[in-house]
């Protein structure tokens, strides 16, 4: 199964990150019940897959790095005032 930024993590484990053409396939650990992050070059033009699940009693915090960013919503835009 393949999933895009801003997607629920279904399980915690190590995903298949591949990104829109500007950097090689790379793996990153993720944590159940988060959000697959954005590519900071790509943005959103990445894709996840789930290439093995961890133990629970294993961790395996996000950490931003260079090539990927947490997933935030983007604001809505304040309705004028008038």
């Amino acid at each position: 199964m393949e999933f895009i930024p801003g997607d629920t993590v279904p399980v915690s484990g190590v995903y298949r990150v591949e990104h829109d053409a500007h950097r090689l396939m790379h793996e990153a650990a993720l944590l159940v019940d988060t959000r697959f992050p954005r590519c900071k070059q790509c943005n959103d033009a990445v894709r996840f897959r789930l290439v093995r699940p961890v133990v629970d009693s294993q961790v395996l915090p996000f950490r931003v790095h260079a090539f990927l960013e947490e997933y935030c919503e983007p604001e809505e835009p304040m309705a004028s005032i008038g």
